[in-house]
């Protein structure tokens, strides 16, 4: 989500959109009508179909007024939206921590969920080659036959393939197929390689969850450009695991692995429903420790407000000290003037009375100018701070 972007319900933006003609609405939020449109429909909103207005104006049957579907696992069950939406919706707060989180495609109970999404994901099969690729791997094989085609076209290159080796298109086979059963319940799934590296991910509505899918155990290794990789003809049948991450502490972690005769080929089912568990499972945590966090953030504010206010007001009793000392100051400098007068009158100083009305002007000018009380001084302590 953006910085300045709010949360509104889903339902909510869906009457928006079929409150008033696109470009009425547009008009509210400083923005065109195509823009709006645009907007919406990243957002999953559907705007009412062409010549609907004519149509209610025209007193017309026209479409029911669409409602949101209901909220998957690991979904939010808001929709984040340009902060200028603040002027025509009210902002969502998040699901309590304490739930419910049922909706009528999750149940409350996770284990529910589990036996639900296993029984939707049904029987799934690897398919032995990646001609039909889930859209979560199309770069990185994209990738993969760039670099191939350069190494067909050279005799050397130092960009060679990462996995054409046995083993290499076994574990993509297996994220593929992966991918491809989350996608059946509305999830996704993506990937990509960094140094030889597959890094994977399972995006389960609003959710994200790495995965890890690696050797078991100790294995032969050949360095390559500096780094140690599995030897290039380990076989497919190498004994993997494949780890789910729910967190960059990896307290919270799922995994599998080939064991005897069963394969994480045979697991697939299995994998993609416990995923979609530990996805809803990770939203609904991370809505207490989103509500602690703002708990935190609340106490440290009011600490910083207290703080502040202490030293505003350690500020204004200083500037009530130095009230004191400019008064101080321009009544001594008043009283100054008034012995001196006194003294010429009584003529017990030789001064010409006229020669000192200069200095008379000045030095009275000066004790107006530091008076706190005529010059406001007396204004920086006069309220007691807020903020």
């Amino acid at each position: 989500m953006w910085q300045n972007d709010i949360l509104v319900l889903p339902d909510d933006l869906i009457a928006f959109a079929w409150s008033a003609p696109m470009r009425e609405l547009a008009t509210k939020l400083d923005l065109s009508d195509v823009g709006l449109k645009k907007l919406l429909t990243r957002c999953g909103v559907v705007s009412p179909p062409q010549g609907y207005w004519n149509k209610v104006r025209a007193g017309k049957r026209v479409p029911a007024l669409p409602k949101a579907p209901p909220r998957r696992a690991g979904e939010l069950g808001r929709v984040s939206v340009d902060a200028r939406f603040a002027r025509v919706l009210p902002v969502a707060a998040p699901l309590p921590s304490t739930g419910p989180f049922a909706s009528t495609a999750v149940p409350e109970d996770l284990d529910k969920l589990h036996a639900q999404e296993l029984q939707a994901i049904g029987k799934v099969s690897v398919p032995q080659t990646l001609d039909r690729p889930h859209k979560g791997l199309v770069q990185m094989l994209k990738r993969e036959q760039r670099r191939r085609d350069k190494n067909a076209e050279r005799e050397w290159t130092w960009d060679e393939p990462k996995f054409d080796t046995p083993l290499g298109k076994r574990r993509l086979r297996i994220l593929n197929a992966l991918f491809l059963a989350l996608s059946k319940r509305g999830h996704d799934g993506d990937a990509y390689d960094h140094d030889g590296e597959i890094h994977a991910r399972a995006i389960i509505g609003d959710t994200l969850l790495g995965l890890d899918l690696q050797i078991i155990g100790s294995h032969r290794t050949v360095r390559q450009q500096g780094y140690l990789r599995p030897a290039p003809d380990l076989p497919a049948s190498t004994l993997l695991t494949l780890r789910v991450n729910s967190g960059f502490d990896r307290k919270d972690t799922v995994s599998w692995e080939d064991d005897g005769e069963t394969r994480l080929e045979s697991k697939i089912a299995e994998i993609a429903a416990a995923i979609i568990v530990v996805g809803e499972k990770k939203f609904r945590l991370s809505l207490r420790e989103a509500e602690e966090r703002a708990e935190r953030e609340l106490v440290e504010k009011e600490k910083k407000r207290q703080e502040r206010l202490a030293q505003l007001n350690q500020q204004r009793l200083q500037n009530l000290r130095t009230s004191g000392e400019l008064l101080r100051q321009a009544h001594d400098i008043r009283a100054l003037v008034e012995n001196v007068r006194r003294a010429i009158d009584e003529g017990s100083v030789d001064i010409d009375a006229s020669s000192v009305e200069a200095w008379q002007q000045w030095a009275l000018a000066e004790a107006d100018r530091i008076d706190p009380v005529r010059s406001g001084q007396i204004l920086t302590h006069l309220n007691e701070p807020s903020l």
